[in-house]
């Protein structure tokens, strides 16, 4: 006899579909997956077996939907500034500035790809 509160917990249909469009993209770890929205494993692949369509359907639509881009503004130096030559070939001392609505992202000296890639993901969050 169990005793205690229920753990039984009810997911919206819609919650559970972003969860399979999640889990059927590709190199994704079921598991891990499952671990993380404090599911079993076996519920996941149930939802899938039930829900893959409308998955697919969502991906489908994402891909589809219009892109948004933000204005890019280029500031020229100014007349009476030298303007000084880069320290060695290669190396970027520029900035990045990305405005969207009332966020602003500056990213300043180099920056790698790894970097680009985490702050265009936190703002996608943030659309």
């Amino acid at each position: 006899m169990f005793r205690g509160p229920e753990r039984r917990r009810d997911w919206p249909d819609e919650r559970k579909i972003a969860i399979v469009a999640e889990s059927i993209a590709p190199g994704v770890n079921v598991s891990e997956l499952a671990r993380r929205h404090e599911i079993n494993p076996q519920q996941l692949f149930g939802w899938r077996r039930r829900f893959r369509a409308d998955a697919e359907a969502l991906i489908a639509a994402r891909s589809t939907a219009p892109a948004y881009f933000a204005p890019i503004v280029v500031e020229a130096p100014a007349a009476s500034a030298a303007v000084a030559p880069p320290a060695a070939a290669g190396v970027n001392d520029g900035s990045i500035e990305i405005a969207i609505g009332s966020a602003t992202v500056c990213i300043r000296g180099a920056a790698d790809l790894k970097t680009l890639a985490l702050v265009f993901k936190a703002l996608k969050v943030l659309l």
